[in-house]
């Protein structure tokens, strides 16, 4: 969504992708309503905000009001992204809500990502999708540029977005340079056995 902005001085949201979000929610609540669904934010003030435009458009759609208590067991959700444990869903969309700001520029600020472990929060919730996942951002993955002082959960992100541009994961490639250690030449002998 290269038009939504990151409004990172003020309500730290980025509204477009809020609506965006929210219209796909009530697209899938009318055209697949079968599925089960989730939706992960990556901060508490976007899913406030995705809450609201969702309650906005069940308002003006009738029609959408069956999914919405259609899956007893997987109800629908809207969560940020460290409260997502065991909450598998049919699909999930995923929304990353920072990114580009009014400037242009992509802060380098992801929310729980930049703490300790925050790839392994990605990790869960990437995993939470049993059938179908939209992740819903203002920037592509090489848009993202990262310094040798990126957290390990940012360049997990980075990755990520790679993957759900491509469908490929990145895959690892010899350097051709010399084993570090004697365990480095243990295990790839091993390997090659």
């Amino acid at each position: 969504l290269p038009e939504t902005v990151y409004d990172r001085g003020r309500t730290r949201t980025n509204k477009g992708e809020a609506k965006a979000v929210a219209q796909a929610v009530l697209a899938h609540a009318t055209q697949t309503p079968h599925l089960s669904l989730g939706v992960a934010a990556f901060s508490v003030a976007q899913r406030d905000l995705i809450q609201i435009e969702v309650e906005l458009l069940r308002q003006r759609t009738p029609e959408a009001e069956p999914f919405f208590g259609q899956h007893s067991n997987e109800p629908f959700f809207v969560k940020n992204l460290e409260n997502i444990q065991g909450d598998e869903r049919d699909a999930i969309f995923i929304s990353i809500g920072y990114g580009r700001n009014e400037s242009g520029r992509i802060a380098k600020e992801f929310g729980p990502l930049t703490q300790e472990g925050g790839h392994r929060r990605l990790n869960v919730l990437i995993t939470r999708a049993k059938m179908v996942m939209r992740v819903f951002c203002n920037f592509k993955a090489d848009d993202l540029a990262l310094d040798a002082s990126a957290k390990h959960g940012v360049r997990a992100l980075k990755n990520f977005l790679k993957f759900a541009e491509t469908r490929q994961l990145e895959a690892a490639h010899e350097t051709g340079k010399a084993v570090d250690s004697p365990f480095e030449a243990e295990v790839i002998d091993a390997l090659r056995e």
